[in-house]
């Protein structure tokens, strides 16, 4: 099983969004998938339409963390929620399954963690070892880098990637959260070295309505070498509406432009588990891609102007 997590420096940038989405796209691919909720808000739960309450509450992978950072045996085997019923009626299907949150036992497991320090950052990495065998792609949606529970999903994960918003207060966060990645292997004595994947641009705009800080932002992805992916996810409507319905866009809206970005961020990202950085396809920066498109104007101009004067020369 190859554990992919989606980390973030802070709160806000579609860490949930872009997690179901590439889960649900590895499902749809025909990949066993499982998504791993290690948030206290227990958002990716919802947005695949999975509310743990009452006495569901002891399906929570909260709980089972806490026992396990207290040495207590457990097992996570038991508590595997299947929401492969979203993928009905979709050729290629495979399996797509979630370990869910609930935030007051997560929030316990958060205090247990930070109090334990490194001792128990391999905790989960230990409980999804039981796993490694039923799914072939993990994907963690992670809390914010400050909080033990972050470094815990770092320690579990085999590749990670961050996000970015068309907002200069993302740069300075992708840049440590990459830093923050390259590090797993020092803190974790070698058990875990995560390979980052690059940065997703999330909520972007067309490049026609592009904000001179969206302009800066892209321009500073590629200058602080964060790698960032050549697809980008656009502000649209029909994302948070899926999050609200519980169906990844990449499944209620595969023929529309959000599932299709979200397909072709998939294929990307498993493209680049398989190659080294360097043969990666980077996201050309902004002032890049205004040149090309200005060139492309100026060409098509002089195209239509040359059509133009040989029909005036038949006349």
């Amino acid at each position: 099983m190859e554990k992919i997590a989606v980390a973030s420096q802070k709160g806000g940038p579609g860490k949930t969004t872009t997690t179901v989405n590439l889960a649900a796209g590895l499902a749809l691919a025909g990949y066993r998938t499982l998504v791993v909720d290690i948030e206290p808000q227990a958002q990716a739960g919802i947005a695949l339409g999975v509310r743990l309450g009452g006495p569901d509450v002891a399906k929570s992978l909260g709980l089972k963390l806490q026992q396990a950072a207290q040495g207590v045996p457990t097992s996570v085997g038991d508590i595997v929620i299947d929401c492969s019923h979203l993928l009905e009626h979709r050729a290629g299907q495979g399996k797509l399954c979630l370990l869910a949150s609930e935030q007051a036992t997560m929030a316990n497991a958060q205090h247990i963690l930070h109090a334990a320090g490194i001792g128990q950052i391999h905790v989960l990495r230990s409980l999804l070892d039981e796993l490694d065998d039923q799914f072939d792609f993990a994907v963690f949606d992670t809390p914010p880098a400050v909080q033990a529970l972050n470094g815990v999903a770092l320690a579990a994960s085999d590749y990670a990637l961050t996000l970015c918003l068309p907002k200069h207060a993302t740069i300075e966060g992708a840049v440590t959260m990459r830093s923050t990645i390259r590090h797993v292997k020092e803190r974790t004595n070698g058990l875990a070295d995560p390979k980052y994947l690059g940065v997703l641009l999330n909520m972007s705009s067309p490049q026609r309505e592009w904000s001179l800080e969206e302009i800066e932002v892209r321009n500073l992805m590629v200058d602080t070498h964060l790698a960032p992916f050549v697809t980008d996810i656009r502000e649209d409507t029909r994302i948070s509406r899926s999050y609200a319905s519980g169906m990844p866009a990449v499944l209620g809206f595969a023929r529309h432009a959000c599932g299709q970005r979200y397909a072709k961020f998939l294929q990307e990202t498993l493209d680049r588990m398989d190659a080294p950085q360097e043969e990666w396809e980077i996201a050309l920066s902004a002032d890049e891609m205004i040149t090309q498109a200005a060139e492309r104007k100026a060409a098509k101009a002089e195209a239509e102007s040359k059509k133009a004067a040989k029909e005036t020369i038949r006349a």
